[in-house]
Order: C-alpha cells, then sequence, then structure tokens
C-alpha cells in the first residue's frame, strides 16, 4: 500500500505480463503496485494451471481477487477483509468479513475452503508490525500448505515516519556505514559486537523473521534459546514484498 505510492498513483501502463489488474483510468493508490505483478508472475508462475486455494488478507475494493481469479482458472479464491466490498466474482472467489488476525476465524476458513491447507497466503492488510506478526502466529504454521507460500507486502511500512508504527531511521543507511557497531574498541578484542539497524513496525517483524529462517544453526549454538519456530525453507525479500517458502518436512 504505502510502499508505492508515488509510482502507484501514476497513470498504469498496460503490461505484457500474464498477471493483469482490472483495467482503471488511474491506479489506485492501494491496489498492487505495478513492480509487485513480475515479482508474483515469478513467485506463482508454477500454479497456473493447479487446483490450489489462495488466501488474501486485505482486498480493498477487490481487483486482486479478480486478478487471481482470471490468472488461475482452476483455483479458488478467497478474501478477508475489515470492510469486504460487495461484489460477485463467481463461484471461485469468496468474500467475508473479518480480521487478519482472528485465528478462529482462519481456522474455519482453512477447514470451508482448504481443507488440506492454504497453497498461497497474502498478507495486503494492515501493514502494522503486530497485526502482521500476529497472522503468520495464526496462519503459517497450522493452515499453509508444506512447500506453500506467504507473502508479506508493504512492510516497508515501518520506514515511514507519518505510519502508524512507522519510524524514522536512526543513523543514515549507506555502504560506509555498513560496519558500523555499538562497541567502540576493536571487534576482534569487544567480543560479541551488535550491528544496529532499523527495527519499527512491519520492518521489525521481518528481521525476525530471518531468526526463524536461520533455527537450524541457532540449534547448533543456542538450543536452549530456540523454541517453536516458523519452518521456513527459503525467504526471499524485494523492495515491497517478503515471500517465505514453508518448508516440505
Amino acid at each position: 500500500m504505502a510502499i508505492s505510492l508515488r509510482r502507484s498513483i501514476e497513470r498504469r501502463e498496460e503490461r505484457t505480463g500474464w498477471l493483469r489488474l482490472p483495467k482503471r483510468e488511474t491506479a489506485d493508490p492501494v491496489v498492487k503496485p505495478a513492480p509487485y505483478l513480475p515479482i508474483y508472475e515469478q513467485l506463482l508462475a508454477p500454479l497456473r494451471d493447479q487446483s490450489f486455494t489462495l488466501l488474501e488478507l486485505g482486498v480493498w475494493g477487490g481487483d486482486s481477487l479478480q486478478m487471481w481469479r482470471d490468472a488461475f482458472p482452476r483455483a479458488t479464491i478467497v478474501g478477508v477483509d475489515l470492510g469486504p466490498p460487495d461484489l460477485q466474482l463467481g463461484p471461485r472467489v469468496h468474500v467475508l468479513r473479518g480480521d487478519q488476525s482472528d485465528a478462529e476465524l482462519m481456522r474455519r476458513l482453512r477447514e470451508e475452503y482448504a481443507p488440506a491447507g492454504f497453497e498461497v497466503i497474502i498478507d495486503d492488510a494492515s501493514h502494522l508490525g503486530v497485526t502482521t506478526a500476529r497472522s503468520l502466529q495464526a496462519l503459517y504454521s497450522e493452515h499453509l500448505r508444506p512447500g506453500g507460500l506467504y507473502c508479506i507486502e508493504d512492510w516497508g511500512t515501518g520506514y515511514l515516519p507519518d505510519w502508524h508504527d512507522g519510524g524514522r531511521l536512526g543513523e543514515p543507511v549507506s555502504i560506509a556505514g555498513l560496519d558500523g557497531t555499538t562497541v567502540s574498541a576493536p571487534v576482534e578484542q569487544a567480543g560479541p559486537a551488535p550491528m544496529p539497524s532499523h527495527d519499527v513496525g512491519a520492518v521489525g517483524v521481518v528481521k525476525r523473521l530471518v531468526d526463524h529462517a536461520a533455527s537450524g544453526t541457532l540449534r547448533l549454538g543456542q538450543p536452549d534459546l530456540v523454541g517453536e519456530v516458523l519452518a521456513i525453507e527459503s525467504m526471499t525479500v524485494w523492495d515491497g514484498i517478503v515471500a517465505l517458502r514453508k518448508s516440505h518436512a
């Protein structure tokens, strides 16, 4: 939503790819920015002719639901929003009112629409750190299929000072500052040397997810500090989207 407002309010150019939002005179700033679509084409290409269920948290006016429906002719599409639009998009699309972090609602949706688990979950809802984390807690382990894909959109809201849980950087981001630490003594003498980084809002959640992705290494070095973790096989980060691939095991 907010991460690419400047680009997304510009007139949307005609795409040549297979993912296309409904045509509008001007692009809606809270619909997926054009740079997101090639990313989703890369991630979701193997599913084009497959039967699966996609869950989207946060649907706004429903343009993305139409896009998913048209791109995946055998898929079931489920959208959840606090204020869902009144849409009739055919028998494969289901739009429901609800909170993205409501674990009981997510359980019911899985039982009704994806008994074997959701193949794809897209969080395009609040873009707040705490609710983003709670959706992961409610959905990832129990309701995402092994090998499935969980995408968090617009995680960069944590960099926006005027966003509800965003904030300013504590120091400039630069190549020159990449080796900056919180200790003044040489690292070789100081031991552990924290390297500060911005950890506000959804940005902080994404950085926490790195720890989950590294749980195998953590269990080797500090097994007493590793509890139940998200089974992350891979984590891919773009400016705007983070994609988590769930382990098959």
